[in-house]
């Protein structure tokens, strides 16, 4: 299903969410049933350490308790291909993706703090934006400009 199919869903937080993978944010769901275990030397839930789970389309999934919390692609791993998640598609410099991530969710403001001022490191620019849900996307970018990470929250977990 294409990022425009996707644009057909009213709820922008559920837009987002289906985005990235068809598993749904905040509910409970199986680890297993959706890829491999990419820290499963490193992760424990019990001690604060979640488990990342990645689907084949290497999308990570990263679980509070049994509750999908987060969803995060690395771009990296999807260079040189389409990223359909936030409507972003073959875009990987700022402005591009940030005119096609405001397209795909025109109800929420997108903020873009300085670079370095996010918290994020030096020279990494960091965007974002809010849901009315509590839920949030954040996008990362390199000191080129040029889309990192793209991650949705549906709540905090640490």
């Amino acid at each position: 299903m294409g990022a425009h199919a996707k644009s057909a869903i009213a709820d922008p937080f559920a837009r987002a969410d289906s985005s990235f993978s068809p598993v749904p944010l905040n509910q409970p769901a199986d680890p297993q049933a959706i890829g491999r275990l990419t820290n499963g030397d490193v992760c424990n839930d019990d001690d604060g350490i979640p488990c990342e789970w990645q689907d084949d389309a290497a999308v990570v999934h990263v679980f509070a308790g049994n509750v999908l919390a987060i969803k995060l692609m690395e771009l990296s791993v999807a260079d040189g291909r389409d990223f359909g998640a936030l409507g972003i598609g073959s875009a990987r410099n700022r402005g591009d993706v940030l005119a096609n991530v405001r397209a795909f969710l025109p109800e929420i403001s997108i903020d873009c703090p300085a670079p370095g001022q996010a918290g994020e490191g030096e020279a990494i620019a960091s965007c974002g934006g809010s849901f009315e849900n509590g839920g949030w996307i954040k996008l990362l970018f390199g000191p080129d400009n040029r889309l990192t990470s793209a991650r949705n929250d549906a709540f905090q977990i640490n």
